[in-house]
């Protein structure tokens, strides 16, 4: 016999206690009487009340000594060991937007039904049985593992929350196959049956219903004659046809409204034109909402156009400034030769045939025509090139494989560890690119004036290219087309010091420092999101979240009801049985037994 709860036998100490008031003698008070006749019947009671005398057998005492015994004994919960059945069943549950859907009894959602499932189980469970809790999303996760505590396992499902988001189903069936690898029996709570879990021991209980639903599937702007044009295309998940109407908010204001009607299956562009120039953001509704409204609404950003501050230093290189005017987010300045010193405040610095003998602290660079005297790369003699030069792909940047041009001389130098080649000759390096110490910096060894580069027609495209090489992406083409959960790869201007999100909710999330920054995780929420970069100003970004309609809003699903039925083996482990029940009804018997010697005795 063991026991859960040992400081239960400090109650023993009640033993000698009850042996004391045994052992000393009871006061008594002096009383007149008339007679000494009954002194002698009553003198051996006297006696036996005299104090330290030695313990005669007492049937009134020893009960209360074993009820000290059982009353510890219940304290300290024993238990005997023994082999038993137990098993661990492992709930996983789908947190996905038509998780959403209120198609289930007094209007609950098929997340709601499937929480009142799970809650029943775990409350008519035994003591005895393990539960796991797996939430089902684009990144799952298990939030509970192995546990007995009810009261923990509950509080998971009762706080859990349909997301905007998917599920990502391979990753889910990775986490559950080690969720459940002790022969565990898994429950998969969703309104889809999953093909791709049936190779493995799980049962699918599938909710929901076939339910008509209406979505906008895509809304967008672009430039039209009048100032913004906004497409919003609308699908008709259902039966028959149905009528809607489109509402248009601009900056939170309502601007427009289009009534339609769609056929079962089809989907609608509704267009709507002449959005004010100065529109920050749009939104799209739908009324009247269906069982699932999340989809019903939709939201716009990047109005603003970003562009980057390009300084070229420079003696009148024509051929690059026209090239750097023609790209659309770029806003050129520059100076000539003589002012190089103590720069800043740009995102690029073009330093033609100079550099400055300390480098800005912000931005990224591009030297043409290195300078012999400098501290990043040693530039060797001058050489005659005799073959056309071709350009050579680097990383992420997308150079154009067929552009060759002619070239006069370059000057000899060899490739360091921080970068590749861009563009060669015989296999002999002209111009590089790469990162040094968190700076990208691309060098070109040659004179432009040297070659016949600017008169091809491919010369535009290597610099848009090696302009998206140094900036990864334009922010507004980076944040757009975003779903609920999807993960961000947010680049930053290169002069930003700081930088942080502000999610539709009005909280701010911090990304950078440290740089670069990390992917940005925390896009649950559908709405209007605001980068913000700071460094001597502050430049804000606009971009919008939507929920994920592609297999989430269609509801007309073929949805098999059927669930899987299997046998689950029971684990069979060795455990511990308390017999805490079986002191306690003793001890019960033992206080009537007590109370019944006491009445027979006076």
């Amino acid at each position: 016999m063991r026991f859960f709860q040992p400081w239960g036998f400090f109650a023993l100490i009640g033993i000698p206690i009850i042996i004391l008031m045994y052992l000393l003698k009871q006061k008594y008070k002096e009383q007149t009487v008339s007679s000494l006749f009954l002194w002698k019947k009553a003198e051996s009671y006297s006696m036996a009340q005299q104090p330290w005398q030695k313990l005669k057998k007492n049937l009134l005492m020893i009960l209360q000594i074993i009820f000290v015994l059982l009353l510890a004994a219940a304290l300290a919960n024993p238990y005997i060991m023994g082999i038993t059945e137990t098993s661990h069943t492992v709930f996983a549950l789908d947190c996905s937007l038509s998780m959403q859907a209120k198609d289930a009894e007094e209007g609950k959602s098929r997340l709601e039904q499937a929480v009142s499932e799970i809650k029943k189980q775990i409350e008519q469970a035994s003591p005895n049985e393990k539960f796991s809790i797996v939430f089902l999303k684009d990144t799952p996760e298990i939030v509970l593992s192995s546990s007995t505590d009810k009261k923990a396992l509950l509080k998971q499902v009762e706080n859990v929350k349909a997301t905007n988001g998917g599920v990502n189903w391979q990753n889910s069936k990775e986490l559950l196959q080690i969720a459940g690898a002790e022969n565990a029996h898994m429950i998969v709570f969703t309104d889809q049956y999953q093909e791709l879990l049936q190779n493995i021991d799980i049962e699918q209980i599938v909710l929901g219903k076939n339910s008509e639903n209406t979505a906008i599937t895509l809304l967008s702007h672009s430039q039209g004659e009048n100032g913004w044009q906004v497409l919003a295309k609308i699908n008709y998940f259902g039966e028959g046809s149905i009528s809607k109407t489109v509402n248009l908010f601009c900056d939170g204001k309502a601007f427009d409204r289009k009534q339609i009607t769609i056929e079962g299956g089809k989907s609608k562009d509704v267009i709507f034109t002449e959005i004010p120039q100065q529109t920050e953001h749009i939104m799209a509704t739908l009324t009247p909402e269906d069982v699932l409204q999340a989809d019903d609404r939709a939201y716009d950003a990047s109005f603003s156009q970003t562009k980057k501050k390009v300084l070229l230093v420079s003696e009148q290189n024509i051929f690059l400034e026209k090239v750097y005017r023609l790209l659309p987010d770029v806003e050129l300045y520059k100076t000539d030769t003589k002012n190089i010193e103590q720069l800043k405040g740009y995102s690029l610095y073009i330093f033609d045939g100079v550099i400055p003998r300390t480098l800005p602290d912000d931005g990224f660079f591009i030297f043409w025509n290195m300078p012999y005297e400098n501290n990043i790369l040693y530039m060797g003699a001058e050489q005659k090139i005799d073959k056309p030069a071709t350009t050579q792909g680097y990383g992420n940047m997308t150079l154009a494989e067929t552009l060759t041009f002619d070239i006069e001389k370059s000057k000899s130098f060899d490739v360091p560890m921080w970068a590749s080649t861009i563009l060669q000759t015989d296999e002999k390096p002209l111009a590089i690119a790469g990162e040094q110490n968190g700076k990208k910096v691309a060098i070109f060894a040659f004179d432009i004036h040297d070659t016949d580069l600017p008169l091809q027609k491919e010369f535009p495209i290597f610099i848009y290219n090696l302009q998206n090489w140094f900036f990864a992406q334009n922010i507004q083409q980076s944040l757009q087309s975003i779903v609920s959960g999807q993960v961000l790869e947010i680049s930053l201007l290169p002069e930003t010091k700081q930088a942080s999100v502000l999610l539709p909710d009005e909280k701010s999330v911090n990304i950078a420092p440290p740089f670069p920054p990390l992917p940005f995780t925390d896009t649950e929420q559908t709405g209007i999101y605001t980068l913000i970069q700071k460094n001597e100003t502050q430049q804000e970004n606009a971009f919008a979240v939507n929920a994920k309609t592609e297999g989430e809003s269609d509801l007309m699903q073929k949805y098999q009801t059927e669930q899987q039925q299997k046998e689950h083996t029971k684990k069979v482990i060795k455990t511990g049985r308390s017999i805490q029940t079986f002191v306690i009804i003793a001890l019960l018997l033992l206080l009537l037994l007590e109370w019944k010697v006491n009445c027979d005795e006076h």
